[in-house]
């Protein structure tokens, strides 16, 4: 009978590597369960290599790299036998072609831009217009005294054919003179 040496990937598979290692710490399918919050099921099938019963091989990868690691053991070995058992497993790369903009742009945009540029124009200067419009009534406010109470309703009511008092003199708001 030969023994499995989980340094050596082409006598043994990737899981079979993998609970050797395990069995090695003295660690149960459940304790790396715990600790690598995987599934004992996802565990089992990886160990037996029944990969097809995992989401998919990126997933595979990830937990082998995971699981490796968990035992103290470089995952790159294995990743190397995972790929040697499992074509699928190689990471497909996206190629990207380039796209080429010409250098002056698209007239439309250009056109949209400059359309833009005049609402945005005749909108700061309404802007400006209605600041300047609430400064000078502001200024109105605060120099007839509109933004008091009005002196009448502070009177009180005067019968009908009685002299009317003359009203008491109003002083405007100032600051203390120093």
């Amino acid at each position: 009978m030969t023994e499995t040496s989980p340094s050596n990937p082409s006598s043994a598979g990737v899981g079979q590597q993998l609970s050797a290692l395990r069995q090695k710490k003295g660690l149960s399918v459940h304790d790396v369960s715990t600790r690598l919050r995987f599934s004992t099921r996802q565990l089992a099938a990886l160990e037996e290599g029944q990969y097809d019963a995992l989401p998919d091989m990126t997933f595979v990868r990830a937990m082998i790299r995971t699981y490796a690691r968990f035992l103290e053991s470089d995952p790159a070995p294995l990743i190397a036998a995972l790929e040697a058992e499992r074509p699928d497993a190689v990471p497909r790369l996206m190629v990207v072609q380039p796209v080429s903009v010409p250098s002056q742009g698209v007239a439309f945009f250009r056109e949209v831009r400059e359309g833009n540029r005049r609402w945005i124009i005749a909108a700061l200067l309404l802007l400006v217009l209605a600041l300047i419009g609430a400064w000078v009534w502001h200024l109105d406010d605060v120099s007839t005294g509109a933004g008091s109470a009005p002196q009448e309703a502070l009177q009180p009511a005067v019968p009908a054919g009685a002299a009317v008092p003359a009203p008491a003199p109003t002083t405007v708001n100032r600051p203390p003179e120093p």
